[in-house]
């Protein structure tokens, strides 16, 4: 392959699909780097906890030793300086690995596309280095409701999390494709394989 692959960011609300739709473009031959896997991987490094429990105490830290990453959580999103901090230990490094996968993926050089799913993308920076931006969107109120299925959320999580975040209507405008993920994961799947097939297939 002559030409280096596309990197696609996903944006888009907590709770709107973005790993949904990431896992459906790797599906169709990109190369899928998920920061959040990277990050829960982080939490068992020593040197990590040892930061980790050195900023936010020893409250942190579950029976077994481990980073509680709940009760982090609770603590994280009371205040920005909170996230601020936590992201001060985890971003440098996840971003690094992030940057040494893509290099690596563009050096085995058997990939149309590399898709980032990051939470942060565009507070991080990493957005910078993404040739298409695709933004996920789904209604409030769905989100909502998924968060209290999966990530078993109570009232007034995902709005006291999503006000840490970038405006939801700004990343949207920033994006260079809408994904409408209100309806079926068929309908979802159709719409990322019409953007595969203009942006990657026939480029």
């Amino acid at each position: 392959m002559n030409n280096p692959p596309k990197i696609i960011g996903i944006t888009g609300g907590i709770s709107s699909g973005k790993s949904t739709v990431a896992r459906m473009m790797a599906s169709m031959g990109a190369e899928h780097i998920d920061a959040d896997e990277m990050c829960h991987t982080l939490f068992l490094k020593d040197e990590i906890k040892k930061k980790i429990l050195e900023t936010f105490g020893l409250k942190v830290r579950d029976d077994s030793g481990e980073i509680n990453r709940k009760e982090l959580a609770e603590i994280v999103f009371r205040n920005k300086s909170g996230l601020d901090n936590l992201c001060s230990i985890l971003h440098p490094i996840v971003i690094k690995q992030i940057h040494a996968k893509i290099d690596d993926i563009e050096h085995r050089g058997r990939r149309h596309a590399i898709v980032i799913d990051a939470a942060l993308l565009e507070e991080s920076g990493l957005s910078v280095i993404c040739d298409y931006i695709v933004f996920v969107n789904t209604g409030k109120e769905q989100r909502i409701k998924r968060s209290h299925i999966s990530r078993h959320w109570k009232e007034g999580d995902l709005e006291r999390r999503e006000a840490f975040q970038m405006d939801l209507e700004e990343k949207k405008n920033n994006a260079d494709y809408i994904i409408d993920n209100n309806f079926s994961v068929d309908n979802t799947f159709l719409q990322v394989k019409k953007f595969w097939q203009h942006y990657i297939e026939n480029m």
